[in-house]
């Protein structure tokens, strides 16, 4: 049996840096490392805003309006997040390190070869099927509103998906006390309603070639394994 997963290729950086945390952590760490998991959480955060945000608005050639548009949202959602990140790493002990040492490497996959490392999530075979049948039918020169409309629905399905599993189980998980997920939860609320905003903006207004590249783009982050 196969999931599909919207994947992007982590950088070197973001991988040595990783590895070296789960590594330590599984080894008997004997202390929490704040600045590391903040380093790796940020590279994280911005490794992401460039593959669902700035990397498909470079390739569809969007307009000054629409990027601009896209960097907003961008740059709220990073805004955003890092200050969920610096409150929550200061405060994580060393059992909520070494839990998150585990979740990182469950959010991970190597490339062929074992060359580079994906930071991916599973979606749903529906999901998945919406996401390829998009690319299809841009390429065989379908691009109505309604095909707009999907692919709306298909990137807000995404960043629920996103937010699911870079967000909300991890901080389940690390069992932040009500201040952290107050903090978290505004943070989770802010990037949802920056992605859905940006989505709801700049997607009905692609042009036909516009649409092709976000399509096919968007169909490139799917890996099936």
């Amino acid at each position: 049996m196969t999931t599909t997963y919207v994947a992007f290729r982590s950088s070197d950086d973001l991988h040595q840096t990783t590895d070296g945390f789960i590594q330590r952590m599984r080894d008997g760490a004997s202390k929490p490392e704040p600045k590391v998991v903040e380093k790796i959480m940020t590279t994280f955060i911005d490794e992401a805003l460039d593959a669902f945000f700035l990397q498909p608005a470079a390739m569809s050639g969007l307009s000054g309006t629409q990027k601009r548009l896209v960097q907003v949202a961008s740059d709220t959602i990073s805004k955003a997040t890092r200050l969920v990140i610096g409150r929550s790493a200061r405060k994580m002990d060393l059992e909520q390190n070494k839990a998150a040492a585990e979740y990182m490497d469950e959010i991970r996959f190597p490339g062929p070869d074992h060359a580079y490392w994906y930071v991916a999530f599973p979606i749903s075979d529906p999901l998945a099927a919406q996401g390829r049948g998009l690319a299809d039918m841009a390429e065989d020169g379908t691009t109505n509103a309604a095909a707009r409309d999907e692919m709306v629905a298909y990137l807000r399905g995404v960043t629920d998906e996103a937010l699911k599993w870079y967000f909300n189980k991890p901080i389940a998980l690390l069992g932040f006390g009500p201040i952290l997920r107050k903090v978290a939860d505004v943070g989770v609320d802010t990037t949802r309603r920056a992605s859905y905003g940006v989505i709801n903006k700049v997607i009905p207004n692609l042009d036909d070639e516009q649409f092709l590249q976000s399509a096919v783009y968007y169909r490139s982050m799917q890996i099936t394994r």
